[in-house]
């Protein structure tokens, strides 16, 4: 009871009302101003993929084809991969919670993530399971959660330096180990502005793909069968926020 009361008293507003509603108006405004914005671009998007991707496989060809299973397969393989080799194990470690039980915990979760492609459109499911089955505190859930979905998105980085892996070798560009470091710095930066919409991160991918010399246009290519790939990348981001938000029960050493 005294931390609820605290806690309440740590979340009152400090702004009075009126300036406070004023902010918010703003904020209201500008949130329905990038929606417009995302839903023109939405609209639009599909056309713009075509033609990138009608030019660059008249060009390539059948090698285009074969590369971009090769891209899709490997995604999936990699996201899949990083999340019960490196992020599972990390919430058990660090969040002193068991393999398997924070594996089946987050399931409804990353079903959803799957499904919708989106991190926002799981956030519901995200607060069920680590209120009801992760058993996190309520500034985790109404804090660090959030800021989470905004900014943290492991799958993101690597679809990307992915991406832009098979890109180079569709247009016979030889990458090296500075190549490689700048392809993942680019990324990490890149990832902190990708919207938590669907194909919202081969969307932010043409930086990365200038930051080491490739043609913008290869994101056509990518753009044209991203759902798949989208899937497991938006998967593997929700299952990251899951495992950073983890943590010890109370009284644990």
């Amino acid at each position: 009871l005294q931390n609820a009361e605290a806690w309440e008293h740590r979340t009152k507003p400090k702004v009075d009302a009126k300036p406070r509603q004023a902010l918010l108006d703003v904020m209201d405004a500008l949130q329905s101003a990038c929606l417009g914005v995302m839903r023109a671009v939405l609209v639009v998007a599909p056309i713009g993929v075509f033609c990138l991707a009608f030019v660059l496989a008249a060009r390539l060809g059948f090698a285009a084809a074969g590369a971009l299973v090769t891209y899709m397969l490997t995604v999936a393989f990699i996201c899949t991969l990083f999340c019960v080799g490196l992020l599972y194990p990390a919430a058990a470690m660090f969040g002193r919670v068991g393999y398997l039980t924070f594996a089946r915990a987050i399931v409804p979760a990353q079903a959803v993530a799957f499904s919708a492609r989106s991190s926002l459109a799981a956030y519901p499911a995200m607060l069920a399971v680590g209120r009801e089955k992760l058993n996190l505190s309520e500034p985790i859930l109404s804090f660090l959660m959030p800021l989470m979905i905004t900014v943290f998105r492991a799958g993101v980085v690597v679809a990307q330096v992915i991406g832009a892996m098979f890109i180079a070798k569709l247009y016979g560009v030889a990458l090296g180990p500075a190549q490689y470091a700048t392809l993942a710095i680019t990324s990490i930066a890149c990832s902190f502005s990708v919207p938590g919409i669907p194909g919202g991160g081969i969307i932010m991918m043409v930086p990365v793909l200038l930051s080491v010399g490739l043609p913008a246009e290869g994101v056509g290519l990518l753009l044209a069968v991203d759902t798949f790939p989208d899937m497991f990348r938006t998967t593997t981001n929700v299952t990251a926020d899951l495992a950073a938000a983890a943590k010890p029960p109370v009284g644990a050493s």
